[in-house]
């Protein structure tokens, strides 16, 4: 059987690159034990803008255009290497790997999963040790397991942040402004 698209049980897309970096302004951190988890309101539009430092992008740049809510889970060594990207049009989440510079991403199907940040919300519960050792990271996710109250604690902030972040980039995309940090 083929290992890469469109073979339908491919689990997600590995891209040779690493995802854009969050934007600091925009983030809130969240300790949660082992990890911390850092609740981001993005908009790919004002991405890729800072990126290229050209409004409107160049005519041969990729068209990423969605905004929302995003968590960066992110290790005692300052790594990223899970972030659930909880957006408007496509959500998806990444496995990020720094050691070999690329990261898979996998379409969320909010179809069946309902709202992302749910979702999201329930796999930082339920499964994130074991997203962290498919991303490379294995001590971290040991180290979450031994810590794992601290995270739970966690996560009803984190919740509450999603979803401001969520409100905070849908009307910044209602209004035409940019995002702006919140306190």
């Amino acid at each position: 059987m083929p290992d890469s698209p469109p073979y339908p049980y491919h689990l997600g897309t590995e891209y040779p690159v690493m995802p854009v970096p969050p934007t600091p302004e925009h983030c809130i951190d969240v300790p949660a034990g082992a990890v911390t988890l850092v609740v981001e309101a993005r908009d790919l539009a004002d991405e890729r803008a800072r990126r290229t430092g050209a409004t409107p992008p160049p005519e041969d740049s990729p068209v990423f255009d969605d905004f929302g809510a995003s968590l960066h889970v992110i290790a005692g060594d300052g790594l990223e290497y899970v972030r659930f990207d909880c957006f408007d049009k496509e959500p998806h989440y990444h496995y990020i790997r720094p050691s070999q510079g690329t990261n898979i991403i996998c379409r969320l199907d909010d179809v069946a999963e309902g709202d992302p940040i749910d979702w999201t919300i329930a796999r930082i519960r339920n499964r994130l040790p074991e997203m962290l050792e498919h991303a490379g990271a294995p001590e971290v996710a040991a180290s979450v397991r031994e810590q794992l109250p601290s995270l739970l604690d966690a996560t009803g902030t984190v919740r509450d942040l999603l979803q401001e972040a969520q409100r905070r980039a849908v009307t910044r995309r209602a209004s035409g402004s940019t995002l702006a940090p919140s306190a």
